[in-house]
C-alpha cells in the first residue's frame, strides 16, 4: 500500500489535525480507534465523518415514523428506527453485500428534515452490538446531482468502523440493531452527516444538502494480537531486515535470513546512526523521511525520498507504533521501526498492500522536530 494513496487507509493522522507533506495533505492515518480531526480526503470516509461529530451526537440521532414508499418496499425495517420512503424514493442499489455496489439514480433525493434508516437487504448474521468493529463497505451519493461521491468499492477495502457514538450520528444510527450481512441506508443532509455543520467539507457539500448513505455490513473484525510489552524494545540489529540504497537512497528492505515475527512482539526498534539533535517526545511535531514496508515485500508500500517531500505530522497523530517507536530518539537519527499490527492495521489491515494483521516495518529519518 501507498500510505498516502486514496487507495489505502494507513497509520497516520489523528486528532491534531491533518499531517502534510509540505503542501500537499496525506491519507497516512490511524486506523479507526482513534478518530482523526479533519478529512484529507474522501477515501477517509469513516475518519471524516467521526471526527465532524461530537461523542454524543449519536443521542440525538432520529428517524421519522411514516410508512415507506414503493422505491423502500425493499426497506423490511430501519436499522436506526422507521422512515419514510419519500426521500429515498429516487435511487436503488444492486449488487450482493460484500461485492459490488452500483447506484442506479432516476431521480433527484429530497432532503430530509431528520435522518431516515433503512434496511435494503437483511443479513441473517448475528446482531452487531455496542463496541463491536464491523468491515464495512460504505457508499456516499449525492441526492441532488443524482451522482456518486465515494464509495469503498471503488477503493477495493472495506474500512473497520466501531460501534460507538464516536462513528458518528449516521453511521451509529445504521449500524446500532442491525445484524451482519446487512445493507443499510440512510438519508440525511450534509449538515447531519458532518456532525452539524457541512462547512468547508471537502466533499464540497452546501449544509442542506440531501446525502444518501449505505453501508454493507461484513464481518466483524477480531482484534489483533496484544503485545507483550507497549514499551518499545532495543533490537539486535541481526534480527531486522537491511536497508537496500540505490544512488544513496532507501529503495527497500532486505528480509533475507529472517522469519516472521510474532503478532504479540513489542515494538523494536534499531538506532542505525544517532543525531544530535533535541530528543523526540509525545507531543512532538517531527519532520521525517521514511520508507514503509510489510514482511518480505519486493518493493515498500510508500516511500517519501524518491519525492522529496518529507512528512511533517505531530507523533500524536500517527499509529501509534511510532508513536512509541520515536518517544526519546534525537533530531538527526536513523530509526528502524518494527511495529505490530496491535499499534498499525490491526486485523483489517489496509487495502491489498498491507493485509490483516501484518507487522510493518518503517525507516525513518528524524530530519526536525518541533
Amino acid at each position: 500500500m501507498e500510505p498516502w494513496s486514496t487507495d489505502v487507509r494507513p497509520p497516520l493522522g489523528g486528532r491534531d489535525g491533518p499531517v502534510h507533506h509540505h503542501g500537499r495533505s496525506l491519507v497516512l492515518r490511524r486506523p479507526w480507534r482513534s478518530v482523526p480531526s479533519a478529512l484529507l480526503c474522501t477515501a477517509l470516509l469513516v475518519p471524516t465523518l467521526a471526527a465532524c461529530g461530537s461523542e454524543n451526537d449519536a443521542a440525538d440521532s432520529s428517524t421519522s415514523s411514516e410508512s415507506s414508499s414503493e422505491s423502500a418496499d425493499s426497506a423490511d425495517g430501519a436499522a436506526g428506527g422507521e422512515a419514510t420512503g419519500e426521500s429515498i424514493e429516487g435511487v436503488t442499489f444492486t449488487g450482493d453485500v460484500g461485492d459490488s455496489l452500483t447506484a442506479e439514480w432516476s431521480a433527484a433525493v429530497e432532503a430530509p428534515s431528520e435522518t431516515e434508516t433503512y434496511t435494503l437487504v437483511e443479513g441473517d448474521g448475528d446482531a452487531i452490538d455496542d463496541g463491536d468493529t464491523v468491515n464495512a463497505y460504505l457508499y456516499l451519493g449525492d441526492g441532488t446531482a443524482q451522482s456518486d461521491l465515494y464509495s469503498d468499492y471503488d477503493q477495493g477495502a472495506a474500512q473497520a468502523v466501531p460501534v460507538d457514538p464516536s462513528s458518528g450520528e449516521v453511521l451509529y444510527s445504521l449500524m446500532s440493531g442491525a445484524t451482519y450481512g446487512s445493507r443499510v441506508a440512510a438519508v440525511t443532509t450534509a449538515d447531519i452527516l458532518f456532525g452539524g455543520s457541512a462547512d468547508g467539507n471537502a466533499l464540497g457539500l452546501d449544509g442542506d444538502a440531501p446525502v444518501v448513505v449505505v453501508a454493507d455490513l461484513g464481518s466483524a473484525q477480531e482484534a489483533s494480537p496484544t503485545p507483550s510489552s507497549d514499551q518499545v524494545e532495543d533490537a539486535d540489529p541481526s534480527t531486522q531486515p537491511t536497508v537496500v540504497e540505490e544512488g544513496g537512497d532507501p529503495v527497500g528492505l532486505d528480509f533475507s535470513g529472517l522469519d516472521e515475527p510474532a503478532l504479540d512482539t513489542p515494538v523494536q526498534r534499531v538506532i542505525l546512526s544517532e543525531g544530535d539533535g533535541a530528543e523526540l517526545s509525545a507531543d512532538s511535531t517531527v519532520t521525517v523521511n521514511y520508507l514503509g514496508s510489510v514482511y518480505d515485500a519486493d518493493a515498500p508500500f510508500d516511500e517519501s525520498y524518491s519525492r522529496g517531500e518529507p512528512l511533517e505530522s505531530p507523533l500524536s497523530g500517527l499509529i501509534q507504533g511510532w508513536a512509541i517507536g520515536l518517544d526519546g530518539v534525537k533530531v538527526g537519527s536513523r530509526v528502524l521501526l518494527q511495529i505490530p499490527p496491535a499499534y498499525g492495521y490491526g486485523a483489517a489491515g489496509s487495502g491489498s498492500a498491507i493485509p490483516g494483521n501484518a507487522t510493518l516495518w518503517f525507516l525513518i529519518d528524524v530530519v526536525d522536530a518541533q
